[in-house]
């Protein structure tokens, strides 16, 4: 299943380990702390396993139901347990039904809320970074002094960048033609073909300016295919002649690999402005890495700005 599923690269220099490390934890009566660790462990892995399928088998649906989540995890946990120390009931310090519910609930809801979209923006970096340094000389749509600058970083081989730009991006293009001036930065967190890919905008932005954005769609387009094209040099070249372009002209820029430094300048442009993963965006110079969230979301914080340059 997992095939197909590019794997991230670490770009260098601007990356530091995340600090997963914790000086406490929640306090249990009695019992080893290694067993606890493994516990927790195992319910954090089955719990992960879990999600997982939901999500790789729930389609569109995202609703996710917290109550049938713990059942799934208690009834998976209870055949692992025995594995670890017996469940002992009773008020001797050993554990309990009533603690291992209690790990059980804190990881789910700790999990579930990582996935459905919070109603509000979470908060931002408290620093602006200005406006002219953020959108940088990158392609852009809408006016080019509209009062709101959307800066995003994206990555073509990134499925949630491709349905944010397929569904988000058009609405908030169609709600706000003047106000709104949209500019594509790189992050190809996936690897190689992610970097081609995002030369490959380049070089087609090279021969016609309106060409970045044709190729930009398509890219995009082949995020749905079931089975993907390889993100080569002969299709990223055939992509290229279906827009229209010189096809030779295209391949030897694509092959001189002169646009590599900007793309992954930008890459480490991110990742010095806190961002981890795709998309990422910052609005007026603020910085929002809260991912492909929905039109509703960027209409509140478009609304907000706009109040702010209007007061």
């Amino acid at each position: 299943m997992t095939d197909n599923v590019p794997q991230p690269i670490i770009l260098p220099d601007n990356h530091e380990p995340a600090n997963t490390s914790s000086d406490s934890g929640p306090a249990h009566s009695g019992g080893s702390p290694v067993f606890y660790v493994a516990l927790t462990a195992v319910i954090f892995l089955v719990l992960g396993l879990l999600i997982a399928f939901a999500v790789l088998s729930g389609g569109d649906d995202n609703g996710v139901s917290q109550d049938e989540l713990r059942q799934a995890v208690r009834e998976a946990v209870s055949t692992q347990v025995a594995a670890l120390a017996p469940l002992q009931m009773g008020e001797d310090g050993s554990l309990n039904q009533d603690t291992l519910d209690d790990m059980i609930n804190q990881a789910v809801g700790t999990q579930v809320a990582a996935l459905q979209p919070t109603n509000t923006p979470i908060p931002p970096t408290p620093t602006p970074i200005p406006i002219d340094v953020t959108a940088n000389d990158d392609a852009f749509l809408g006016p080019e002094d509209a009062p709101i600058v959307i800066v995003e970083f994206s990555d073509f081989q990134c499925g949630y960048c491709g349905r944010w730009a397929n569904e988000t991006l058009p609405q908030i293009l169609e709600n706000f033609p003047t106000e709104v001036k949209f500019v594509y930065r790189d992050f190809p967190i996936f690897g190689d073909e992610s970097i081609q890919a995002a030369m490959a905008t380049e070089c087609a932005e090279e021969q016609d300016s309106g060409a970045f954005w044709q190729m930009h769609n398509r890219l995009f387009v082949r995020m749905d295919a079931e089975t993907r094209d390889p993100l080569n040099g002969d299709t990223l070249t055939s992509y290229a002649g279906d827009i229209g372009l010189d096809t030779n002209a295209f391949r030897e820029c694509l092959d001189s690999e002169r646009y590599y430094d900007e793309v992954i300048s930008d890459a480490r442009t991110a990742s010095a402005w806190g961002f981890g993963g795709t998309p990422g965006f910052i609005i007026n110079g603020t910085v929002y890495p809260f991912g492909a969230q929905p039109f509703a979301t960027f209409e509140q914080i478009i609304l907000s700005e706009l109040a702010k340059l209007n007061s």
